[in-house]
């Protein structure tokens, strides 16, 4: 069999299922469990997770870029700690406070969130998964207007 150039890449070693949306209500507090399949015991590890504000516009468009100087915020996790291998992430009713863009009727507003989970290891012995990425939509509320 022929080798291939070195710049033909025809297989992705890692892979995922793709980015996630998690829509949102703006003043909406959610609870979403996640389990990581491929761990079995969470003690040691360290698992962050963030949203930062996307330049978001007054069409409602999904932004291509993050903020200059956008708020970041750190979600809160439930039970990160467990011999399982479970968390629970929190969706503060916060989440979008400070954005310089609020959500309308029909027009709202997004953030980039990502998972970290990194091992005990150090250094090059440590190994830290993104096991999801994608964007936050906050939609309108009445009740927050």
């Amino acid at each position: 069999m022929a080798r291939s150039k070195i710049t033909s890449a025809s297989k992705d070693l890692i892979d995922d299922n793709g980015a996630v949306l998690i829509s949102v209500i703006r003043g909406e507090q959610i609870q979403i469990e996640l389990t990581l399949s491929w761990l079995t015991n969470l003690q040691g590890y360290t698992i962050l997770a963030k949203v930062q504000e996307g330049q978001n516009n007054s069409l409602g468009t999904i932004p291509t870029a993050i903020q200059p100087s956008g708020v970041v915020t750190t979600l809160p996790l439930l039970n990160p700690l467990t011999t399982d291998n479970k968390i629970t992430l929190v969706i503060p009713q916060t989440l979008g406070n400070g954005w310089a863009v609020a959500p309308t009727v029909d027009k709202p507003v997004y953030g980039f969130i990502d998972l970290e989970v990194a091992d005990t290891g150090a250094g090059n012995n440590q190994q830290i998964w993104k096991p999801f990425r994608g964007l936050v939509e906050i939609r309108y509320s009445p009740t927050e207007a």
